[in-house]
């Protein structure tokens, strides 16, 4: 597997002294295509922000960020919307659909983004929305679907694209249990199809579905091991 993501030294500050905040402090990790790797900590540990450095959408205050090879650090705002746009899908906690939008049309947003034309945005939303079982929901309103197949339409929507890497956010936050089990298993099953699949966690539980789980305390890396994963 090549690299896909490598960070050194990454270093995240807010504010300015003598009430500077370092969120992040010299991290540094390396991700391969392929991977599922779970990011863990506990609330204000850091890993919101790892995420958001890895996922374009922040900068570090230091340290450098190489996305398939490329430094992506010091890039524009517009060159980082590209890349997430194109390279990377995002699961949240609370799914980001639109209300009034129906699954199909919630699905296809990034493609539109990306300007592809309507025959073939229908037809991969479609095809991605089939293989999670919705294709019976393609019409319906988020408001119409249980909160497991509201986050079955959000991995569709971070999907569609065929990103590099799925970044999951807390992607089970908002689900019970049973609802719990079914989402990771299906990230399990991306990963083993080829997807590279990087989910940010306080849940030791949820992390023991990947391959790999990087613990964050208090801004810094304090594990990063392999484990066997759950089934």
């Amino acid at each position: 597997m090549n690299v896909l993501i490598s960070a050194k030294n990454l270093t995240k500050k807010y504010g300015e002294a003598p009430s500077e905040t370092v969120a992040l402090e010299n991290v540094s990790v390396e991700i391969k295509n392929g991977e599922f790797t779970a990011i863990i900590g506990p609330s204000g540990s850091g890993k919101s922000t790892l995420m958001h450095i890895l996922g374009c959408l922040d900068k570090p205050t230091e340290g450098e960020y190489f996305f398939r090879g490329r430094e992506v650090s010091k890039l524009s705002d517009n060159s980082l919307a590209e890349i997430r746009n194109k390279q990377i899908g995002f699961v949240f906690q609370f799914f980001n659909l639109l209300p009034r939008t129906s699954v199909l049309k919630n699905t296809e947003l990034p493609l539109i983004y990306a300007g592809v034309n309507k025959e073939e945005r229908y037809s991969k939303a479609l095809k991605i929305l089939s293989s999670l079982g919705l294709s019976g929901r393609i019409n319906s309103t988020p408001g119409q679907l249980s909160g497991g197949e509201q986050q079955r339409v959000a991995i569709a929507r971070a999907l569609v694209n065929n990103p590099s890497v799925i970044f999951a956010d807390e992607p089970t936050g908002n689900v019970d249990t049973k609802t719990t089990k079914e989402i990771m298993k299906i990230f399990q099953s991306l990963n083993k199809h080829g997807n590279t699949i990087i989910v940010i966690t306080h849940d030791l539980e949820v992390a023991s579905y990947a391959s790999r789980i990087i613990t964050i305390r208090d801004g810094r890396v304090e594990s990063d091991k392999k484990i066997t994963r759950r089934k």
